[in-house]
């Protein structure tokens, strides 16, 4: 039985899906599907992903976002990951067939590493113990187009930028590689984290995107996550993130509230997601994800998704 988002799961039918992805993010994207072609890369500078999206400018913001307690931070740890031998084993071909009968297209920037294969399977994606658990919980075992691509994209470490439709399974595509991410970190202490960061444009689709996590991160007794949207009680958020949380699902502007009066810290952020960037740009936050400093260890993995729209 192929992946269902939560919220489609009653649902009487679904769409194909088409998937877009561009991998290392080095370059500008190109996309048929999104009527923000122009305006996503302006975001970047010079197309380079982790040097712009997330520009620290002491000029424009006098917000302390380093960590404001004592605590050392770790040295972020990014294991070598391999699906499984029989993907390996896939040639140039065969893995173009694949992404032909899974209408994905990739695109890679000029002089980077061809992207991993699609993976049609879970088990051939080697992925932590507990996870499997849970998404076998759930019946899954055939994961959608823009999983079967954008996963092995993230679990090597690779940035990427993803276009799919609503109802593709693009948030279990970016909240499990980031769960298994988060299992290979040093431990969180009291008052540390997150880990990961997700960045959604409405609480809505936050709160959809916390109850993905949570159902990929089941088994995980210890795994904490933390939805940080307006509308809810801030002071109960204060106390759970200052209780140290793995992955933090947030809206911009209450992210920067908890910023501003010191109840967490992103110095220890190693992977970060905008979810519906496109939307998040209609909604006018294209300054918040301009000035939004990360002060991260070198190396960042960080997932870009655009919602496809048939208008």
């Amino acid at each position: 039985m192929s992946y269902v988002p939560p919220h489609l799961r009653n649902s009487a039918g679904r769409k194909t899906t088409t998937a877009t992805i561009n991998s290392n993010g080095a370059d500008h994207f190109s996309s048929k599907h999104s009527s923000h072609q122009s305006r996503i890369p302006s975001i970047y500078g010079n197309g380079e992903l982790e040097k712009q999206v997330f520009s620290i400018s002491a000029r424009r913001s006098s917000i302390n976002y380093t960590l404001p307690k004592t605590l050392a931070v770790p040295d972020p740890v990014f294991p070598k990951w391999k699906p499984s031998e029989r993907v390996l084993r896939l040639k140039s071909e065969q893995i173009e067939e694949i992404r032909l009968r899974l209408n994905v297209d990739v695109n890679v920037a000029p002089g980077s590493r061809p992207a991993p294969s699609p993976i049609e399977s879970f088990p051939d994606m080697c992925l932590h113990p507990s996870i499997m658990k849970d998404i076998e919980k759930h019946g899954y075992t055939a994961p959608t187009s823009i999983q079967a691509q954008a996963m092995p994209v993230a679990l090597s470490g690779r940035d990427l930028l993803g276009c799919a439709e609503t109802g593709s399974g693009k948030t279990a595509a970016f909240s499990i590689p980031m769960i298994q991410h988060c299992l290979a970190q040093q431990p969180l202490q009291r008052g540390d984290g997150p880990l990961a960061l997700v960045l959604a444009p409405t609480r809505e689709l936050a709160q959809q995107i916390e109850k993905e996590v949570t159902a990929f991160s089941m088994s995980l007794d210890f795994f904490k996550t933390a939805i940080v949207v307006g509308g809810t009680n801030i002071s109960e958020q204060r106390c759970e993130l200052r209780a140290g949380v793995h992955i933090v699902v947030a809206t911009p502007g209450r992210l920067i509230d908890h910023l501003q009066q010191g109840n967490t810290s992103l110095s220890r952020i190693t992977f970060v997601v905008l979810d519906e960037a496109d939307r998040m740009l209609d909604m006018g936050f294209e300054p918040q994800i301009r000035e939004r400093p990360i002060w991260c260890q070198s190396g960042m993995i960080q997932l870009l998704f655009l919602l496809v729209r048939h208008d």
